[in-house]
């Protein structure tokens, strides 16, 4: 056999034995295992926007000097406060009286503290948890029959909470819904809408 026929038969048998070999081809790298392929790639999980009356609202006025009145006429509805909710945030302990109805509307308000907190209509006095009571006048709202919705009823308060200590819910008396804050003591307090749904919300300061 010729030096050249021998040489050819030894090529032929290499390329035979690469071909059958089940092994992967050590000098490729798959897809997969590549440090910069999509599929191996985590897809970031999106943020979650905060709801509106859990972060900072640009709209939320300063804090009062006093503890005094403050009030806001309303317009449109009747609505119906369909769900009071209560947390702590930075600095306040929040309440947010949250509305619907079968037609648009903006609530008013008038919020205080009263002495010797009563229900309007009946002239029951309300016992309220805490040293003093802010008492929040839901101004446009509506019976159930009219605005189509049921009322709230209740209020827990957490307990991480650190002024709020009690929120008792009354009823609707001439276009005006009452409730009852009880707090631990007469601290500032700010009131302001947000919309979308419609709400009123009332911020406790801590300090």
């Amino acid at each position: 056999m010729s030096r050249r026929t021998a040489t050819a038969l030894t090529l032929a048998a290499c390329l035979l034995a690469v071909a059958c070999s089940d092994g992967p081809d050590p000098t490729r790298t798959s897809g997969a295992d590549r440090p910069d392929d999509p599929a191996r790639i985590a897809t970031a999980a999106p943020e979650r926007t905060p709801p509106a009356e859990s972060s900072p609202a640009a709209a939320a006025p300063a804090f009062a000097a006093t503890t005094g009145r403050d009030v806001e006429e309303p317009t449109g509805g009747p609505l119906t406060v369909t769900a009071v909710r209560v947390a702590r945030q930075d600095g306040y302990d929040r309440v947010v009286f949250e509305l619907a109805g079968k037609q648009a509307g903006q609530p008013g308000w008038r919020v205080e503290y009263v002495d010797n907190p009563s229900r309007d209509g009946s002239g029951d006095p309300v016992e309220v948890e805490g040293d003093a009571t802010l008492v929040v006048y839901v101004d446009g709202a509506g019976y159930p029959y009219d605005t189509g919705q049921e009322e709230a009823e209740s209020a827990p308060v957490p307990a991480d909470a650190e002024v709020v200590r009690e929120v008792e819910l009354g009823s609707v008396f001439e276009g005006v819904y009452e409730a009852f804050i009880g707090t631990s003591r007469k601290a500032p307090f700010r009131v302001f809408r947000l919309a979308d749904p419609a709400r009123v919300v009332v911020d406790v300061r801590h300090d």
